[in-house]
C-alpha cells in the first residue's frame, strides 16, 4: 500500500486538496501499477510563520 504525504506551508482549498489527491493517486497508480483503491494520500498543512527559507520565517 503506497502512502504519499505532503506537507504544504499554509493552507489550501477543499478544491486544491481534491485535486493533488486525484494527480498524486495518478502518478502513483502510473509508477507502481498499484490500484488507486490502495494508494493513500496525506496532506499536513502547517503554519507559514513554522517554516523557513534562507534564514527567513514565510510567516
Amino acid at each position: 500500500m503506497p502512502i504519499v504525504t505532503l506537507e504544504n506551508a499554509g493552507t489550501l482549498t477543499v478544491e486544491q486538496k481534491t485535486q493533488l489527491i486525484k494527480k498524486l493517486t495518478d502518478v502513483v497508480v502510473g509508477v507502481t501499477n498499484k490500484p488507486a483503491a490502495a494508494v493513500y494520500v496525506r496532506i499536513d498543512e502547517v503554519p507559514r510563520e513554522n517554516f523557513g527559507v534562507g534564514g527567513k520565517s514565510l510567516g
